[in-house]
């Protein structure tokens, strides 16, 4: 199997086709504004959390179509601040289009893109960092779904028991 087919089973896995875990897409579904403003402690609540994953993929995928992001920040934390007027909803369907365009432009892209590096200060080549962005998703995945099964709104049904 090469490189782009496991990168794309793994945004797959992520997105919206269960496997060994609950993708993103059944881990937000049914949860409301306020569950998802729903802070523990000193972490992060789930909308932070998708506004972090939105934040860091949109980046990437600028990136990977060569553009230049037009947002920085100076600390990761600011990655998780939601966006003013935004609602929770349009925040979702961000998170999900930007799954969606990543694994378009990942299909249409080939191996020779894949080699090629990410950054201009070092070697870092896509099917790298594309494998770290999947590895980054999936850890916030299971996040979501520890803070709704704390919070009492996940069904064991939808899996991860």
């Amino acid at each position: 199997m090469d490189n782009k087919t496991v990168l794309m089973r793994q945004m797959e896995a992520n997105h919206n086709e269960p496997n060994w875990f609950v993708p993103v897409e059944k881990a937000l579904d049914g949860l409301t504004e306020e569950q998802a403003s729903q802070k523990t402690g000193n972490s992060n609540s789930i909308w932070e959390i998708v506004t972090h994953l939105v934040f860091w993929n949109e980046r990437y995928l600028s990136r990977f179509k060569g553009i230049t992001p037009a947002k920085s920040i100076e600390s990761n934390d600011e990655s998780f601040e939601k966006e003013e007027n935004e609602n929770w909803e349009k925040t979702k369907q961000r998170l999900q289009h930007v799954l969606t365009d990543w694994k378009s432009l990942l299909k249409e892209a080939d191996d020779e893109f894949l080699q090629r590096s990410a950054h201009d200060d070092r070697h870092d080549p896509w099917y790298s960092v594309i494998a770290n962005i999947n590895i980054h998703n999936a850890y916030h995945i299971g996040q979501i779904i520890e803070i709704r099964k704390t919070t009492g709104n996940w069904d064991p049904k939808n899996g991860v028991h």
